[in-house]
């Protein structure tokens, strides 16, 4: 006796279709969870690596001078690809669909792409193409959207912050980023992340910082360029003077 399969492609109502729609992502004002779109797939393989090597004769392998500067590695944008799907529309409202998705996406500049699989970060990008895929049979439309972006993912709020919704226990650090200076103290940060970041720093008073860079003094101001990169791990710093300072940092991970 043969077996069929049955599928129900009796229209949902708005409701129901919410209800079933949890994932996808916001670009812009565009979000894919308020246009009845259903994601099936999310593709975001490792970025390409920058590498410098040279080939020496009569030598095996090749000299990497890739990581000469500061241990890092370095890599090109990366590609994230996200299919899909519309179901049980008329021809007139997929097509409003695939008319909204370009008119919404196609003309934004670099900005944050937020992912609903990655909820305590954001990617960096733009969109690097999109297609359908319109099927009058089944009543459905495929839509690929293809994003541009740079290579880490970076965290939507400053290390510090500990937005309980946002902790993910596993790879995670609560931590003091704010200190009030009243003589000589030493202090430590830390960046948890794939790579160094610099980092913003807000002071009331004259502080000064010192640590494997060198030494610099902050007055009252805000501060997002200075000679302060907290590398992969663990910083210690001497503050000296007297005030308030905050450090403004987001981590940045290879996700």
């Amino acid at each position: 006796m043969s077996e069929y399969n049955f599928f129900d492609l009796s229209k949902r109502t708005d409701v129901e279709i919410e209800k079933q729609i949890s994932e996808g992502f916001r670009f812009g004002e565009f979000d894919s969870t308020d246009h009845d779109l259903f994601l099936i797939s999310r593709d975001a393989p490792s970025p390409d690596s920058k590498d410098i090597t040279e080939s020496v004769p009569y030598m095996q392998g090749v000299y990497d001078f890739s990581t000469l500067t500061n241990g890092e590695r370095y890599f090109e944008n990366r590609t994230i690809t996200y299919e899909m799907m519309l179901f049980n529309q008329e021809y007139s409202d997929r097509k409003v669909l695939e008319s909204d998705v370009k008119r919404q996406l196609v003309p934004l500049d670099i900005q944050p792409l937020y992912d609903t699989h990655d909820k305590s970060f954001h990617w960096l990008g733009k969109v690097d193409g999109i297609s359908f895929d319109d099927d009058e049979k089944m009543r459905t439309l495929k839509v690929t959207i293809t994003f541009n972006v740079y290579p880490f993912a970076i965290g939507n709020n400053s290390e510090g912050s500990d937005i309980w919704d946002e902790v993910y226990f596993p790879n995670w650090l609560f931590q003091d980023t704010e200190f009030t200076v009243n003589g000589t103290q030493s202090i430590t940060l830390y960046n948890i992340g794939s790579r160094s970041v610099g980092s913003n720093i807000n002071v009331n008073g004259t502080i000064e910082i010192s640590g494997d860079f060198g030494s610099f003094e902050l007055s009252n101001g805000t501060y997002d360029s200075t000679q302060l990169v907290l590398g992969v791990g663990t910083s210690v710093l001497t503050l000296s003077g007297n005030g308030t300072i905050k450090f403004v940092f987001y981590r940045e991970e290879m996700i």
